[in-house]
């Protein structure tokens, strides 16, 4: 399958992030998004989105040589935990990082390493 470049992704997927929510996450926000962080090909996903651009299903199988299958089901994982937002655009549905929640993710996750005893 080969790669069109010159595909655009839709206006929504390339905005600048909302601001932060300041509450934190729920612990169970917090284990599904652990959760889905626990396999290497997600997370590598994830750092394939660092990028700060969307990606189709077909450009990250081609990335991590997978099947459109698997990385859909990878893909499926981390909408769930809503690390990904998509935007559709006709026949293709464009993944971009939820970086606000994976922001969220982090800082709740250091507040759990601060000490309170002293």
């Amino acid at each position: 399958m080969k790669l069109r470049l010159d595909l655009q992704p839709p206006q929504a997927c390339l905005d600048d992030d909302p601001p932060m929510d300041p509450a934190p996450l729920t612990a169970e926000e917090i284990a599904a998004i652990a959760k889905a962080l626990g396999h290497p090909a997600r997370v590598r996903i994830v750092e394939y989105f660092m990028e700060c651009r969307p990606h189709t299903v077909g450009e990250i199988a081609a990335q991590f040589t997978l099947a459109q299958s698997t990385v859909s089901e990878h893909l499926r994982i981390l909408r769930d935990a809503h690390l990904l937002r998509t935007e559709d655009d006709g026949p293709r549905t464009w993944h971009c990082l939820n970086r606000v929640v994976l922001k969220r993710f982090a800082r709740d996750t250091e507040a759990m390493t601060v000490r309170t005893d002293r």
